[in-house]
């Protein structure tokens, strides 16, 4: 069980709005934003470079944590500055030549579809693989699609448009039966901290995602987990810096071990601290229990919405999560999430513009998204659909 009276104290933004919009940003607990403001203040009296050296092992429990919560090694996790800043690293470090193949899910995210697309203008071939009648990413399609030429596998996990779960463990399961040598790069982005994730289970060779979001960590901060016996199929890439590789002779480098390789050493030092001490926060509820509470809550705030008169819930998949999307009939979304924010409550809006692959096809130009976390109560999700009601 949950102590919401605790984690509702640890959370000064409970006292003035009732947050969901954990899907985009969430609220960071005191003990995060403490950790952070007290790390700058050393620094403000320190100097940077000193306290670095000084608080060392607060700045590598980062390392520590996110293995624990990974179920992997500490050398086997970056950190970097945001999900987009992991995914690149990754992405532009695997090798496709003219005619490779890349299979793609149906809920891509702006930021990685810019991506393929560009390697689509350098000779790759980009198939996406179809969403079976639930909203899910077909299994079956996919192991028909995959043949010698697929280099690269890039999927999220959850959708961001529509919260349907993915299944991501049946994409590695595929991956490792078939022989395939292909690098599978999973987008955790809207999973982590609302979800389990064990890399071994999952079966990635990548996989990321952002601090801020249901894992409740600051902004700029994002991690990649990057499985060992993948660095031998990696190539070059544009992103190495002196933390990253060393420069071994005037005319030669060589990258760092591990997952190293895929950091910069310049980011926000404080703001690394917070995702660690966010990670632990995470940890210590346990990821277990919040999952079954943000799948209650997301349940609850389905049901209650579906009985208003002229709400149309837009969620996909099976598996469902702490996403839930709707829209209005008659209303423009937009205005919906700005009446309901002078309301006191926080929600968002993803558009077409971030989500070609799934609302264009459905005739969706934005959706109306909450985001549930484990914080917020049966009652605010009850105050909310009375809004939404009006």
């Amino acid at each position: 069980m949950i102590d919401i009276s605790r984690v509702r104290a640890d959370t000064a933004g409970c006292e003035a709005v009732a947050h969901f919009n954990n899907a985009g940003s969430s609220l960071p607990p005191k003990q995060v934003v403490d950790a952070m403001v007290d790390y700058l203040r050393t620094e403000e009296v320190e100097g940077g470079y000193e306290v670095a050296a000084s608080r060392a092992a607060d700045l590598d429990r980062i390392y520590a944590t996110t293995a624990q919560y990974l179920n992997c090694e500490p050398n086997e996790i970056a950190f970097t500055v945001s999900a987009g800043d992991s995914w690149w690293r990754a992405f532009s470090s695997v090798p496709l030549a003219p005619g490779d193949r890349v299979l793609v899910g149906h809920s891509e995210y702006q930021a990685n579809a810019f991506g393929w697309m560009q390697a689509r203008e350098r000779g790759a071939i980009v198939d996406i693989v179809p969403n079976d009648g639930a909203g899910d990413f077909d299994l079956e399609v996919f192991a028909d699609m995959l043949d010698e030429r697929v280099k690269l596998v890039s999927l999220t996990m959850v959708a961001m448009s529509n919260g349907a779960i993915h299944p991501a463990a049946g994409v590695g399961q595929i991956l490792a039966s078939s022989g395939s040598n292909a690098i599978y790069l999973l987008d955790a982005c809207q999973a982590a901290g609302q979800l389990p994730l064990d890399v071994d289970e999952l079966g990635c060779d990548f996989l990321l995602y952002t601090g801020r979001k249901f894992m409740r960590g600051p902004r700029g901060t994002g991690i990649l987990y990057a499985k060992p016996n993948v660095y031998e199929r990696l190539g070059s890439t544009p992103f190495v810096d002196g933390r990253s590789a060393e420069w071994s002779t005037p005319d030669t480098f060589s990258y760092m071990p591990g997952a190293q390789r895929f950091e910069f050493g310049e980011y926000g030092y404080g703001a690394k601290v917070g995702l660690g001490v966010a990670t632990d926060y995470m940890l210590d509820i346990g990821i277990k229990a919040i999952a079954e509470r943000v799948t209650d809550l997301a349940g609850l705030l389905r049901f209650d919405l579906s009985a208003i008169p002229g709400v149309r819930l837009l969620d996909q998949g099976r598996n469902k999560c702490g996403i839930v999307t709707f829209n209005v009939e008659g209303k423009a979304s937009a205005q919906v999430i700005a009446d309901l924010g002078a309301a006191g409550f926080n929600l968002s809006g993803p558009g077409v513009l971030n989500a070609q692959l799934d609302l264009a096809p459905r005739s969706i130009n934005q959706v109306i998204r909450a985001g549930v976390h484990y914080f917020n109560t049966e009652e605010e999700v009850a105050r909310l659909c009375e809004a939404v009601a009006g």
